[in-house]
This record gives structure tokens, sequence and C-alpha cells, in this order.
């Protein structure tokens, strides 16, 4: 399918490979982006140095001698995927890389760290936006191809969601916030003066972080007691953000959650609402009410309708897409889910029902809010919202979680919801990069943005599965052969 014209060096990186020059031609492509009424036949492509230099019906010339051409005739062109919910430092079945799990099993967590990246671009993922702590970034970004990687830094609450600590304890994060009457203890080295709203956030934008991410969350099933930001605090991050150029991303997926954090004024939800809890004095569940907020708000909406798939799939008889899996994760991780070892966090899930559920009824109370996910999806695809596509991978320790599988069982899911095939391009294509304002560098092909496309085998605006169907990934121009990134 390659032509090339005078002399191309074709590299062998690790176990993949991909082919660079500095100029690369796409010929009789169909096009299908976001910004375009209908997909456009036999266009032809130019990218200079990493950038698409030019889109024409017109045949393209070469102008350099090490140009590299690739005959697109019954293929079609997209943008990459952008996956605006991700955790770059957890693994599938493990859990985050410091914690006392994953130093039990450094070569597990060595060689999943070493295929994440490019189990991520097998899927067409050619962005990311890593929601949460980074001391995955260096293992992840090293690599010669790698998705792009953006990052939002969390301001979490000592004592609370996600660092819960019965001592109200925090020794690992730069970007916490002293609470009086919350926070017992800090580390050595850190200044409570140091630790206000207004510092915090001044030292998250010196980063160059395009957002902040809040943790709107009392609790977990009948828990409701777990300490969150005051009010006055999140007013303040929300003063200091918008002074800064920086979004609120909030934590949150049950309704009152959801409530607090639109009062604070948030610009994204990292979460579907699927926790529909309300009390029962207070009659139906306003799901409906707390969407049309939302709506009338033009809050960013990521469904992260995955998150809940991947903890009923650790209890269905047969994972989805088990050899997909296999492409994707380590043998070795996959060989150790196996062992009584690695059921830990099923098991541990198990333990919260009664001993005598059978897995089958915990398959379907996990599933309920699966539903429930896929329902608060659909009402504001029948509105015409636009949505963000987000997996949350991993969102948990959940075995049946794999990277860039994930994603695209996320695409599946907001299918299954009831988002259109257009809504769907538009959400993983378009709708990150214009919500975090990297739209004029990514997220459609035009001249002047980076190259990176798919090149698929079917149309995606026909049939979801496309998605799948991808014959080659583009990042920044250099042409990477898609079987070549899956697990040796």
């Amino acid at each position: 399918m390659f032509k090339i014209i005078g002399s191309l060096l074709l590299f062998a990186l690790s176990s993949f490979h991909f082919a660079t020059a500095s100029e690369l031609i796409i010929e009789n492509v169909t096009v299908i982006s976001s910004h375009l009424d209908k997909p456009q036949e036999n266009q032809f492509v130019r990218v200079v140095d990493g950038r698409i230099s030019a889109v024409s019906d017109k045949e393209i010339s070469p102008v350099s001698s090490d140009a590299l051409k690739i005959d697109g005739k019954g293929k079609y062109l997209t943008y990459g995927l952008m996956d605006s919910h991700v955790h770059v430092n957890s693994v599938p079945g493990i859990g985050f890389i410091k914690s006392d799990k994953a130093k039990q099993y450094p070569q597990l967590i060595s060689a999943y760290l070493h295929q994440q990246p490019k189990s991520f671009l097998y899927y067409g993922v050619t962005q990311v936006l890593n929601l949460g702590a980074n001391d995955g970034e260096k293992i992840f970004t090293k690599g010669e191809i790698h998705p792009e990687y953006f990052s939002c830094k969390p301001i979490p609450i000592v004592g609370g969601y996600p660092d819960l600590d019965a001592k109200h304890t925090l020794t690992h994060s730069d970007f916490f916030i002293v609470e009086p009457g919350i926070t017992k203890s800090i580390p050595a080295s850190k200044s409570h003066s140091e630790q206000t709203p207004e510092k915090v956030v001044a030292r998250i934008a010196e980063t160059g972080a395009p957002c902040i991410k809040l943790y709107f969350e009392n609790g977990f099933s009948d828990a409701s007691d777990w300490p969150m930001l005051l009010d006055e605090t999140v007013a303040k991050i929300r003063t200091e953000a918008t002074k800064h150029g920086l979004q609120l991303v909030a934590h949150a997926n049950a309704i009152d959650m959801y409530h607090h954090a639109l009062a604070n004024d948030v610009d994204i939800f990292a979460h579907g609402l699927w926790n529909w809890n309300w009390p029962k004095d207070k009659g139906a569940p306003p799901v409906a009410d707390t969407l049309d907020r939302l709506m009338a708000g033009n809050v960013g909406y990521m469904p992260t309708i995955h998150v809940m798939q991947a903890l009923k799939d650790m209890f269905a008889d047969k994972l989805v897409s088990d050899k997909e899996r296999k492409l994707v994760l380590p043998k070795s991780l996959l060989t150790w889910f196996e062992t009584d070892e690695g059921q830990w966090f099923r098991n541990e899930l198990k333990g919260d029902f009664p001993p005598d559920m059978q897995e089958a009824q915990i398959y379907e109370m996990f599933n309920y809010g699966f539903k429930r996910a896929l329902q608060s999806t659909k009402y504001l695809a029948d509105h015409d919202y636009p949505m963000i596509l987000a997996s949350d991978f991993p969102s948990s320790p959940s075995f049946a979680a794999a990277p860039g599988l994930s994603t695209y069982h996320e695409l599946l899911n907001m299918h299954d919801a009831g988002v259109s095939l257009k809504a769907i391009l538009d959400a993983a294509t378009v709708n990150g990069p214009i919500q975090f304002e990297i739209a004029t560098d990514y997220g459609t092909v035009e001249r002047g943005k980076i190259a990176n496309m798919l090149l698929l085998n079917s149309d995606p605006l026909i049939n979801i599965q496309a998605w799948q169907d991808i014959e080659t990934i583009i990042i920044r121009g250099n042409v990477v052969s898609r079987d070549s990134l899956t697990v040796r």
C-alpha cells in the first residue's frame, strides 16, 4: 500500500515499526471530519513536518525527495481519537503504580507500562488527557511513538476521596489545600501558608495544565461522611482558575454531588450521572432536572459508561472481547489475573454483598448502574447535547479494563445509549480539543492541524465498529502499522 519516493528510512523501535519522512501524501482517500457536512471522496492530503499542509480534491505532487505516498483508495481518513479521561499511573487488576500492591509485582508493572502507550495507539487513541496524579507520565512519554499527553492537575481533599486516610494526612501531592478543622497533618516539608487556594492554583497554572480536577464525592454506596473541600474554598479555586485560564473538572456521579458541583460553577463533569440515590421523602430522583441544569449551563459531559462496565464484567461468565485483550495486555499480566491473588479486587467487591448472593446477581447489581449511565447518556443524546469521549481507564483496579480497548468499548456504549454516529465522531475527535481549548492544533482533518490521523477500512458514519477496523495510525506525521503495536 505504501509507495516510496526517493529514500525512505524504515525504523524498528522496540516491538513496533513506523515510517517517517518530512513529507507524507495520502491519495484518493475519503476524508471524514467533524467540520465537514459530509464525507469528501477522492481527497489528497499532504503532511509536512508533522502538520497537515493541504487537503485538496486535486492531485498533490511531492516536493521533498524523501516523500512518502499512501494510496487511500477505498479507505477513510479521520482525525485520531482523544480519550479525555485516563489514568496512566494505574494498572488494570493492580491499581496505582505507587501502591503497596504494585510494589509486590515490579515485573508485571514494567511489562504493562511498556505496552500501555502502544495499546492506546492500537485502538486509534492519539491524544490522552490524564485526570489525576502524574507519576506515570515519564514512562508513558519516553518512547519514540506514543499518544500525545495532556494532564489535568487534581486538588484532593486531605483525608477525602481519592486520598482516603483516617489520619487526614497527605504526603504525595503538592496540590492540596489545608482545610481548617479537616486537615490534621501535612508533611514537614510543606508550609500551611503555601497550601492556600491562591498559591496552589498558581502553581498548577505554571505547569501548563489546561484544567484542575476537584472531587465532589462524600462516599460510595451508603457512605456519606467523607470530607470534601469547603464551599468557600471551592469558590476561591473557581476565582483563581478563571484568573489563570484553567477549567474546573468535577469528579461527581451522584445527583446530590452534581448539584453541589453545578452550584460551584464547574466547567466539565468527569463522569456520567449513574448514581440516582435520592431520599424517598423527596420523591422521584430528579435526573432529568439535573441534566437540564447541566445543559442550561453549557457544562461539558463525559459519560464514562465504561466505569460500570469494568465492574460488572468481572462477574461475567466470560470477559467481553477476550481475544482483543490478549492483543493489548501483556501475557504475564493476563496469566496473573487467573490466580487467587489476581482476583483480589473482585473478591473485595464480593465482600460488599451478602455471602449467599450469587455472582450472577452481583453482575446484575452492577449492571443496574451501567443501565442508568446509558439512560443519562441517552437523555443528553435525545437533546443533541455534545459529549466528550472519556473512558476513565482504569477507573478501578478491575482486571476487565484494558488500554485502548476500554476507549473502544466506551464508543460502543455511547452508541448503544443512542448517540448518533456523527455525534460519536464529534465526541471522539473534536469535542475534547474544543473543550480544553487545543482545537487550533487538534481534532479535524484540516490544513494547519497536527497530523494525528487514522486510516480506516470502513466508514465510521455507517458502522460504529469501523473505529476498530484501523489499518494505519498516523501520529505527528509518522506512519505506524497497527499490527506492530500489539503485545509481542
